[in-house]
């Protein structure tokens, strides 16, 4: 065979292989193919698979040294799955007895077409000993559960109204409940939980450390200085602490506000000539708090403003920018008593295990770009220690974490990605096109390597449970599947 038609036939198989691995990159990502399943184990089963529907907030597993829950939520009538006597009705543990569902007689046999929309319930179940998920209670609407460390007190964080003849001199938050018999029975706490952070129960987010000490964490108030009015000499950061599990919460108040205004990031690039206004006057906001020990705590508030690239047609450049404050704990108040400003960092995510490794999703660059960094709790500084696992890697993809999905166990890390790749425009030459898909990725050191684990990448984690360094997950959602089983993989 002559040299030419030799080297032809091997570019063009080069060329065919290529492609075919191309299109594999791209189908077993969409398609989520492939994935490790490790040290694969069922927690239990529920009856009915709908007692495990996932939406993207409020549901899932969680274990604690007590029991393991199961929160599901479903756009059906709690009479649907048609609970048993023994199962608690929180609506009615509010409003009362509730009313007897009569179909309007001036409709007749076309009052179907004109009865209410079907409301969304949760469900709450509890594992028993033999392996079930067992119904406990109901409640219209979104609820979130939350369990002290101990796991003696679960606290229900609901979207329930109070009822309009609930006492004025009562917060105006949604209704939350708290069990301590382990769901037998649920008290309303008419006072709230944080209700100052939040007057939707359901979007707190606490954070427990040690047995009793509880934080929650609003936005921090800012501070217009307009030069006609005195300013104020103590302004809220927009944490609230507690050292009782929320029974009672004080604000942590600073001697000035923690955000910076516009004009801080508009002085940093006055080469900017067109900011982003969606975000308000102070930007994209997130908030984290930490405390090391029974004296020391730190509050972290990072801002991000937007800008259009100078050139006017580059993608658009941020400026990030994070306040610091350490606070001491005296005459048991946490006091702010320093105040440090990081340009060029975004905290998006700060987690902590039981040995007090503290992990991060950091940005320090100005693209929006997240990496996963180790902080150093003596010296303060972050170490970044690889990108977010995308999984169309090794194509090149813009990758973010879906949600706050983001857990640390005692020797792995999980996540939950979304990667968006744009094929060449040689193969899409008549539009700009782009692909999405999601997956599930752990790591056994702390975000240098990641592996993709057989988890659906939408909705597929249950949940997962520090100590033992497991994640939990179903095949499939309740409507694609008839598998009532739930299992988790050991990422140890």
């Amino acid at each position: 065979m002559p040299r030419s038609k030799l080297l032809s036939k091997l570019l063009v198989a080069l060329l065919a292989g290529a492609a075919l691995w191309y299109m594999w990159m791209i189908t077993s990502a969409k398609l989520e193919w492939g994935g490790d399943s490790p040290d694969q184990q069922q927690l239990g089963a529920v009856k009915d698979t709908r007692l495990r529907a996932m939406t993207q907030y409020c549901t899932g597993v969680t274990v604690t040294p007590q029991g393991t829950w199961l929160v599901a939520r479903l756009e059906r009538e709690a009479q649907a799955l048609e609970p048993s006597a023994g199962v608690v009705n929180l609506d009615a543990v509010v409003y009362g007895k509730p009313a007897e569902n009569e179909e309007p007689e001036a409709l007749g046999t076309f009052s179907h077409l004109f009865s209410r929309a079907e409301t969304e319930t949760s469900f709450i179940s509890r594992l028993d000993d033999q392996g079930q998920f067992q119904l406990v209670a109901h409640v219209s609407g979104a609820a979130c559960l939350v369990a002290s460390p101990d796991g003696t007190n679960m606290f229900l964080l609901t979207g329930l109204r109070r009822p309009e003849t609930a006492n004025t001199h009562e917060p105006d938050q949604t209704v939350v409940f708290r069990s301590d018999d382990q769901g037998q029975h649920w008290t309303w706490l008419t006072q709230g939980w944080f209700p100052e952070v939040d007057s939707l129960a359901w979007s707190l987010v606490p954070y427990f450390h040690g047995a009793n000490e509880v934080w929650a964490v609003g936005k921090p108030d800012g501070v217009e200085d307009d030069g006609a009015e005195a300013q104020p000499t103590a302004v809220s950061t927009g944490v609230f602490y507690s050292a009782d599990r929320g029974a009672h919460s004080s604000p942590v108040m600073a001697p000035e506000s923690l955000l910076v205004p516009a004009e801080y990031a508009h002085g940093k690039r006055p080469d900017i000539t067109e900011w982003g206004t969606s975000e308000g006057e102070h930007g994209e906001v997130h908030t984290d708090v930490l405390q090391l020990d029974t004296q020391t705590a730190f509050i972290w508030v990072s801002q991000r403003f937007w800008g259009s690239h100078p050139d006017g047609v580059s993608d658009n450049v941020a400026v990030n920018v994070t306040t610091r404050a350490r606070l001491q704990a005296k005459a048991g108040q946490w006091q702010v008593v320093d105040v440090q400003r990081d340009d060029n960092l975004f905290v998006s995510k700060l987690i902590q295990n039981d040995a007090g490794k503290v992990m991060g999703l950091i940005d320090q660059g100005n693209h929006g770009q997240t990496v996963v960094a180790e902080l150093d709790t003596a010296a303060l500084t972050w170490t970044p220690m690889g990108d977010l696992p995308s999984v169309f890697s090794p194509l090149a993809s813009q990758t973010q974490v879906r949600g706050s999905n983001f857990w640390m166990g005692q020797n792995t890390l999980l996540i939950n990605t979304t990667s968006e790749h744009h094929p060449p425009r040689w193969l899409y030459w008549w539009s700009d096109a782009n692909i999405s898909a999601n997956g599930v990725f752990y790591s056994k050191d702390w975000g240098r390597s990641w592996q993709r684990l057989a988890i659906g990448g939408y909705l597929g984690v249950l949940g997962f449970e520090p100590v033992q360094d497991r994640v939990f997950r179903a095949n499939g959602n309740w409507y694609d599947s008839n598998d009532g089983r739930v299992y988790s993989y050991g990422l140890r």
